[in-house]
């Protein structure tokens, strides 16, 4: 039998740290592993082995090969960020905080992390401590999108909108778990709400054409699901959303026709019409990361054909036109929002109240 070449733990390092700088999760946990059936305590590759399972959504498992990365190493700061971030995102503040706070005192040059543990601070109740960190963050990288949009809705600033960079960054870490969290775990509905809707419309307004609307543009589209309810009502769906990440799951799932990486306020902007028009137009669940929604709905207005349909969601505001809510979504007034559709040559048709998943406000 001829033997197998073997691969050595250094080569076997570097080639599972490429695929991991290359967001190859898989195949680098795989040579992590390798590595570690040789030596099960190497820090090096027990950290690997956390970043690809906590890309990979294995929070568990991510979780067991940090601290086993601590037993050996308890000043490895990979190791403490990378166990702070999964008890982050798994909802444990409290030790996630300690553990930031070790890693800033190992490397205190890992600025970027301050949100990170503003955010921690935040949700374990020390609103000071928070506000503290992400100052300190925007001190150091003042354009960073996170920290800048999540002080301000702790602190409940005026904002006009999201950092671009806060809505790609967050829906691009967001992509993989998407759908699952959404659909299975929050019982999302806001797609079908959308495609009944438009069907209870195309009932009181009868059309010739099959499917009913020819080009149709989904803004803010995300992973494709509200798409993927119209799809038997549109005969091309061209989505637009910042994260390219989110728009690669819509188009790998065959929910979209065309995928446009852009922000929806400049995609309708009308200094920038491409000349297409559309006769449909859906934003689900996106408009709440706008506040200030007039250059919106006017580049809106101006993409729709005569007579072409404008249906979305927003969450509803009782005083004041919007308001940035804790949850760094924006909330609007009902009388705003209609104004401003009126005032931009659209009609109001219908408007309803509705639960959109389990963990929301109403919308």
């Amino acid at each position: 039998m001829k033997k197998m070449p073997t691969v050595n733990i250094t080569q076997l390092i570097e080639r599972a740290q490429s695929h991991l700088d290359d967001e190859e999760f898989a195949v680098a946990r795989a040579d992590f592993e390798a590595v570690l059936t040789q030596n099960s305590g190497m820090p090096e590759a027990l950290i690997g082995l956390g970043d690809c399972c906590f890309g990979l959504g294995e929070y568990e498992v991510s979780e067991e090969a940090y601290r086993s990365a601590l037993q050996a190493a308890p000043s490895d700061p990979d190791a403490l960020f990378g166990l702070a971030a999964v008890l982050r995102v798994t909802e444990y503040y409290k030790e996630a905080v300690s553990l930031y706070e070790r890693g800033f005192d190992a490397e205190p040059e890992r600025t970027e992390a301050y949100w990170e543990l503003a955010y921690s601070r935040e949700m374990s109740g020390d609103k000071a401590g928070a506000e503290h960190a992400y100052k300190s963050c925007l001190a150091y990288h003042p354009d960073h999108g996170m920290a800048e949009h999540l002080l301000a809705a702790m602190t409940g600033a005026k904002t006009r909108r999201a950092p671009r960079n806060y809505v790609r960054d967050l829906f691009d870490d967001y992509a993989d778990t998407f759908d699952e969290d959404l659909v299975e775990d929050l019982n999302y509905v806001v797609p079908r709400l959308i495609q009944t809707t438009l069907s209870v419309y195309l009932t009181a307004h009868p059309t010739f054409k099959v499917p009913p609307f020819g080009r149709v543009l989904d803004l803010s589209c995300g992973t494709g699901l509200v798409a993927e309810a119209i799809r038997p009502l549109a005969t091309h769906i061209t989505g637009v959303d910042l994260s390219s990440k989110m728009l690669d799951i819509a188009v790998s799932k065959d929910r979209i026709d065309e995928a446009i990486v852009s922000d929806m306020i400049d995609f309708v902007d009308p200094s920038k019409n491409s000349g297409v028009a559309y006769d449909l137009i859906v934003c689900g669940d996106a408009l709440v990361y706008l506040g200030a929604l007039e250059e919106a709905i006017d580049g809106i207005s101006h993409q729709l054909v005569e007579g072409g349909v404008f249906c979305f969601t927003v969450e509803d505001l009782a005083e004041e036109h919007f308001a940035l809510r804790p949850s760094g979504r924006y909330a609007h007034h009902e009388t705003y929002v209609s104004d401003l559709l009126i005032g931009s040559n659209q009609a109001v048709l219908s408007k309803s109240a509705i639960v959109p998943r389990r963990d929301s406000d109403q919308e």
